[in-house]
């Protein structure tokens, strides 16, 4: 049987043309990168692209932004599975929403960010490989 995945949400790829080449992202995390052939690390990359706080203007990284960013990865994964796989969305969704993700919500902060290493600390960076804002001062 072949696998055809669907085409990539348009949003989707307009988001991943904003994040920077040298952001770096860990894929899915603790959850598979692609499911049955099915690749989802680029929605995971978009999903961490929402949870660093130096990749966002002061201010936003809102309870709202957090729960918007986990039904986004659940609608990006949907749009691009078979009908049968949908409830694959779901699951990522809910996991980030109700076990997993709340401890990296808004953690780049502008001292020992979690996560980063010690090269990246020592370069100001976070463990996205991103510098410290203007206005995180």
């Amino acid at each position: 049987m072949s696998r055809r995945q669907l085409p990539m949400p348009a949003d989707a790829g307009a988001l991943l043309a904003q994040i920077p080449a040298e952001f770096v992202d860990d894929g899915c995390s603790n959850s598979p990168d692609s499911w049955m052939g099915f690749r989802l690390a680029p929605y995971c990359r978009i999903h961490d692209w929402r949870h660093c706080t130096r990749a966002h203007a002061a201010g936003v990284m809102t309870d709202g932004a957090k729960v918007a960013a986990a039904y986004e990865l659940g609608r990006f994964i949907k749009a691009v599975l078979p009908f049968r796989w949908r409830w694959v969305g779901w699951m990522y969704r809910s996991v980030i929403l109700f076990a997993a993700g709340w401890g990296s919500w808004d953690s780049c902060g502008p001292e020992r960010p979690k996560g980063a290493n010690a090269e990246q600390r020592a370069a100001g960076l976070c463990r996205h490989s991103m510098p410290r804002p203007g206005w995180m001062v």
